[in-house]
C-alpha cells in the first residue's frame, strides 16, 4: 500500500499501528510511506523496529501526486492500496480489500470513510490507547452509495483506494500539476481511469461498509477551501466534458452534493441519447429564424447549442454538438463552465437544450453564457413539448416564469416563429 505524508506524524503512527493488527498475514503486504517535502520522523522508531509488515519510506518533492507516483513505482505489488496518512484502518480493511480484488483483479475498489472527530471525544481516547473503533454508522450515512454505480469515478477518493499497479501505470499515474494544493489530484486519476475502462462503470466496486476512519487534524481551512477550488478548476479544464463540469464544491460537501451532482450527469446523458434519437433539440426547423443573427461580427465566433450543427459550417462558429465527436470547435458541455474568456462570442444560441437543463445548471448557463457572449438566444420549441414528456423528457415549459425568474439581472425579449416555437433573446438588464 501507499502512504503518503507530510507531518502529522501522530496521525501516521495510529494508522501504521493499525495496519499492524490486520487479518491478513503481515508477509503479505508491504507498506509504502512517501514523505513528501519533509523529512522521516524520528519519533517512529521504536514503531519502525517493530513493524511485522514490510515497512519501507522514502521521500519526494512536496506535493500529493509526486509522492503518490513515487510509492507506486516504488511498489513490488501488482495490487495497490492507496490510503491518507490519517486513514486509520480497521481490522480486516486489507484482507476485505484484497477478497474483492481476487473476484475480479482489474477492478478498482473504493471503500468509505467515517470521521473519527464526530464520534466524541471517548472514542477517540479509545483510539489512542490502541483498542480501536466501534463502527456505528449505518451505511445509508453514506450518500454516496446512492449514485456510485451510475457515476462511479466522483468518488475516487484516495484515502481508500485500490486498483492495479499496471492500470495506475497506464494512465499516467497522478497528475503533478495538482502540484501540493489539497484535492482533486485524486478524482483526476479517477475520471482518467473511467474513460481508460471506456467508461465501463462495472470496473468500480463501491462498497461503504469498506470503511476507514479519518483521524482528526489541525487544517488550515482558508488554505484548503482555496487550494481545492484551484485544483477542481484545474480538473474542469483538463477535462471538458459535461460529466466533470459540474464539479466545483468542497469535498466535505461533495459527499452529499456529489450524489446529486451524479444523478444530474446520469439524467443528462439519459436526455443526450433520448433527443439524438427522437430528433429534438436539432437547429434544423430553426435555421430560417437563426441565421440572419448569426456571423454579424466579423472578428469574433458565435457559439450554437444545439444538434445537426454540421450543416452551418465552421467559420467563425464554435458548437455543443451531443450528436458529433468532440474536437476543438465541438465541445460536450452543459455550458455552466466553459474555457473562454469574456467577449468571446457575438452571440450564443441554444435550441432547447437549455430547457431540458436543471435549476442551478441553467441559472449557471445563462449567467457563464452573458458573460462568454453579448447577447443569447434561447429557442423553446412547440414540438419538445408535444413530444418529449411521452419519451420521459422533463423540460421547461413556462417561458413567462423564465423571464420572470432571471428578470432583475437580465432583460428577456421574445418572437413567435410561426410553426417551430418562440426564440427568447436575453441580454443583461443594464
Amino acid at each position: 500500500m501507499v502512504i503518503p505524508s507530510y507531518y502529522n506524524v501522530q496521525c501516521l503512527e495510529l494508522v501504521l499501528q493499525s495496519l499492524a493488527v490486520q487479518t491478513m498475514p503481515a508477509e503479505k503486504f508491504e507498506v509504502i510511506v512517501v514523505y513528501n517535502g519533509c523529512e522521516p520522523p524520528a519519533r517512529l522508531a521504536e514503531l519502525r523496529a517493530n513493524t511485522p509488515y514490510l515497512l519501507r519510506e522514502l521521500t519526494s518533492p512536496k506535493g500529493w501526486s509526486a509522492a503518490r507516483n513515487a510509492g507506486i513505482l516504488a511498489a513490488n505489488c501488482e495490487r495497490l492500496l492507496l490510503l491518507d496518512n490519517d486513514s486509520l484502518c480497521p481490522p480486516d480493511l486489507l484482507e476485505r480489500h484484497w477478497n474483492l480484488a481476487e473476484k475480479d483483479p482489474s477492478s478498482v475498489v473504493m471503500g468509505g470513510r467515517g470521521e473519527l472527530g464526530v464520534q466524541g471525544w471517548a472514542a477517540l481516547h479509545t483510539v489512542m490507547t490502541g483498542k480501536g473503533v466501534v463502527d456505528t454508522i449505518p451505511v445509508e450515512h453514506d450518500v454516496r452509495a446512492r449514485s456510485a454505480p451510475s457515476e462511479p469515478w466522483m468518488y475516487g477518493f484516495t484515502n481508500n483506494f485500490g486498483l492495479s499497479r499496471a492500470d495506475a501505470l497506464a494512465v499516467g499515474m497522478f497528475d503533478v500539476d495538482f502540484d501540493a494544493r489539497w484535492g482533486g489530484e485524486d478524482l483526476d486519476i479517477a475520471y482518467r481511469l473511467y474513460r481508460h475502462f471506456d467508461r465501463d462503470r462495472s470496473r468500480f466496486h463501491y462498497e461503504p461498509t469498506l470503511r476507514v476512519w479519518h483521524v482528526p487534524h489541525y487544517r488550515n481551512l482558508r488554505k484548503a477551501f482555496g487550494d481545492h477550488f484551484a485544483s477542481l478548476a484545474l480538473l474542469r479544464d483538463k477535462h471538458r466534458h459535461y460529466e466533470v463540469e459540474l464539479i466545483a464544491g468542497l469535498p466535505e460537501v461533495l459527499a452529499g452534493s456529489l450524489a446529486d451532482i451524479a444523478e444530474r450527469v446520469t439524467e443528462y446523458r439519459r436526455v443526450m441519447a433520448v433527443c439524438a434519437e427522437a430528433g429534438l433539440c436539432s437547429i434544423k426547423p430553426w435555421r430560417a429564424a437563426v441565421d440572419p443573427l448569426r456571423e454579424q461580427d466579423p472578428q469574433r465566433p458565435d457559439l450554437v447549442i444545439a444538434y445537426d450543427t454540421e450543416q452551418l459550417g465552421t467559420q467563425r462558429l464554435v458548437t455543443f454538438d451531443y450528436g458529433r465527436g468532440t474536437d476543438a470547435t465541438n465541445l460536450h458541455l452543459l455550458g455552466a463552465d466553459v474555457p473562454f474568456s469574456e467577449g468571446t462570442f457575438r452571440a450564443a444560441f441554444s435550441v432547447d437544450f437549455w430547457r431540458l437543463l436543471r435549476m442551478p445548471d441553467l441559472l449557471a448557463f445563462v449567467t457563464t453564457a452573458l458573460i462568454v457572449a453579448d447577447e443569447l438566444f434561447l429557442a423553446a420549441s412547440e414540438d419538445l413539448i408535444a413530444r418529449g414528456p411521452a419519451l420521459g423528457l422533463d423540460p421547461l415549459v413556462d417561458l413567462r416564469y423564465f423571464a420572470e425568474l432571471v428578470e432583475p439581472v437580465y432583460h428577456v425579449t421574445s418572437q413567435q416563429v410561426a410553426g417551430v416555437g418562440t426564440l427568447l433573446r436575453v441580454v443583461p438588464a443594464t
